[in-house]
């Protein structure tokens, strides 16, 4: 899919609302992993973002999806990767202590 081609109100409506885009993640190893901190305008409620006509002036940090399909940071599971051929989505679950100790000493220990 690409947003260029799809009016702004279609590719806005594929959204889900998981929330999990608005997560921190942390790249180990040419590995992306997904972590439990999440973006600070993120309402973990409704799982919307609280300052979303802003949202870039307000978290720098801030991907478009446009921006972020081609960095891999949208879960499997996410609308807007569907189709992409070789799209390896980042990691939600690990069983590894050296990525939870790599998550702590970049973010913290909330984020593990």
């Amino acid at each position: 899919m690409d947003p260029a081609r799809m009016p702004p109100e279609i590719w806005e409506a594929l959204c889900r609302r998981c929330g999990k885009c608005c997560a921190e993640k942390v790249e180990m190893d040419g590995v992306i992993y997904v972590t439990k901190k999440f973006c600070r305008f993120l309402d973990r409620g409704t799982k919307t973002c609280t300052v979303y006509p802003q949202r870039f002036r307000a978290e720098p940090d801030c991907a478009s999806t446009a921006q972020g399909l081609p960095m891999m940071i949208f879960p499997a599971d996410c609308p807007y990767t569907k189709g992409i051929e070789g799209y390896i989505p980042p990691r939600e679950t690990w069983d590894d202590p050296a990525v939870d100790d790599f998550i702590r000493e970049v973010l913290g220990e909330e984020a593990v």
